[in-house]
């Protein structure tokens, strides 16, 4: 006796035909039988991505400390919402208000033009304290602050912050936040943790609890169908001078590199130049410093080998979202091979 198609296979196993049949009913219903994508909201990015981060896979994003891994990641939660989508950030690095000075200033710069207030001066008008006024009037107070508040306050409800805990927040605690995200919005979050050294597991020595943390969070980007994009520290050998960091010099474990769908490092433009670009043109190390690296070091859909470069705009919590390919010639040309 044939089973009904529609009952015929359930759990894990499928065979072809079911699969084959499952792809085309859903394709009759008008929806899309491939991953969903997200966009970065960094063109050049997005085309080297072949459109974005897709669901089920885990992204690294590693470099040393203080080259803005948390400022891209952030603005790739906010270019989500802003775009229309939900983003849910696991912070186990800043309290929520400090991500909040951030997004305010990046959305001054996004949306006037001219000079607007950065995160310092977010920082000192809420520090400094209102008298009794509102959020809205203290922001509207600063050049650029009321096109910002109301930029948030028209995604607020799909933007969601997670103070995390290095102590409390395990794997578990993620699985459920992202579940809980998805109920209460009817979509799947973009999903950005920072950091992936800072999961609490229960395992004896760094490398098996960064090899746990790797796996569980691949297993759950594929569960909940979400990409995770998980800031990665690097290993204190790789913070030399003169060195260009690559995915072996993140920190704790080398499934970092095998989990991982897309791996990039992000790097100062003027730390990893190739020489001749500095001898030979002194004006060069000034404006190489305003500029950021991108190394597209693992990228199992779409182009590696890749560097792109944006422009730093970290009074105001963010990158130039126009970037470009690298033209100069960059220390230790050779990246992770899958």
């Amino acid at each position: 006796m044939v089973t009904p198609a529609a009952h015929r296979e359930t759990g894990p196993l499928r065979s072809l035909e079911a699969l084959l049949d499952d792809t085309d009913a859903v394709l009759r219903r008008g929806g899309t039988a491939g991953a969903t994508v997200w966009a970065t909201g960094f063109p050049v990015l997005d085309a080297t991505l072949t459109g974005g981060f897709r669901s089920g896979e885990l992204v690294l994003l590693g470099g040393p400390a203080g080259h803005g891994k948390t400022t891209m990641g952030v603005q790739f939660a906010r270019n989500v919402v802003a775009a229309g989508g939900t983003a849910v950030i696991f912070s186990y690095e800043h309290e929520s208000h400090t991500l909040l000075e951030r997004l305010i200033a990046l959305e001054a710069a996004e949306r006037t033009p001219g000079e607007v207030a950065g995160v310092i001066e977010v920082r000192r008008a809420f520090e400094a304290g209102s008298g009794g006024g509102s959020l809205e009037a203290v922001l509207s107070a600063l050049p650029g602050g009321a096109p910002a508040y109301a930029a948030l306050t028209s995604y607020g409800d799909r933007l969601h912050i997670h103070e995390s805990s290095g102590a409390t927040t395990t794997l578990e605690e993620v699985s459920a936040v992202i579940r809980a995200v998805t109920q209460t919005t009817g979509e799947a979050p973009f999903v950005l943790l920072d950091y992936v050294q800072k999961i609490p597991v229960d395992r004896p020595d760094e490398t098996e609890r960064v090899t746990a943390a790797a796996e569980g969070l691949k297993d759950l980007a594929l569960e909940a169908r979400v990409p995770i994009v998980a800031i990665s520290a690097a290993d204190k050998e790789a913070l030399v001078s003169g060195h260009r960091m690559r995915t072996h010099d993140l920190r704790g474990s080398s499934a970092l590199a095998f989990e991982a769908d897309v791996v990039m490092i992000v790097g100062d433009k003027v730390d990893i130049v190739s020489r001749e670009h500095l001898v030979y043109d002194l004006g060069n190390i000034q404006r190489f410093r305003g500029w950021s690296v991108l190394t597209m070091e693992k990228n199992r859909h779409g182009q590696a080998r890749v560097e792109l470069e944006f422009a730093k705009d970290f009074e105001h919590g963010r990158f130039h979202p126009e970037g470009n390919a690298v033209n100069e010639r960059l220390i230790d040309e050779r990246v992770f091979i899958s």
